[in-house]
């Protein structure tokens, strides 16, 4: 690893970074077309005002964001110092654990309250209970495949 940063003259802080940048380039270009959607697809629905306004607004949230992350990592780049103090951060072991233990109660919490949610829709509208359970079919399964994977790799 040392040789390979030597070589490279890259540390993997580096690249996790400019990979972060990567993503967030392409959460622009989705912020971008939320905003398009939102402003020249005509919508039909009964509620096409509301509905303009909140891709016009998410799209603008999801693009600035970005920009803003991506600013941050490139000032971060920049600096040597600033670097080597993120990538202690982020390869502190306590830091690590508590971000998979934040996630797995974030998980937990959104799988038991999505089947409430489903079990209240369920009485007031089918199509809701429906969209609710697809949503927690497909995070089901999210959870097995990367489970499955990282049973793999580990």
């Amino acid at each position: 690893m040392l040789i390979r940063e030597i070589v490279s003259g890259k540390s993997k802080i580096e690249e996790r970074i400019k990979l972060r940048n990567l993503y967030c380039a392409f959460m622009m270009i989705l912020g971008v077309v939320s905003i398009c959607v939102g402003i020249y697809v005509p919508l039909d629905s009964g509620n096409a005002e509301y509905s303009s306004g909140f891709y016009v607004g998410l799209g603008c949230g999801v693009t600035i964001a970005a920009m803003l992350t991506i600013i941050k990592n490139l000032r971060l780049l920049k600096n040597q110092e600033a670097l080597q103090e993120r990538d202690i951060y982020e390869s502190d072991e306590r830091n690590r654990l508590l971000g998979l233990k934040s996630w797995s109660y974030a998980g937990y919490a959104m799988f038991i309250l999505l089947y409430i949610a489903m079990l209240f829709a369920g009485a007031i509208n089918v199509v809701v209970m429906n969209t609710l359970l697809v949503t927690l079919g497909i995070f089901a399964l999210c959870l097995f495949i990367s489970k499955t994977m990282l049973k793999m790799i580990m």
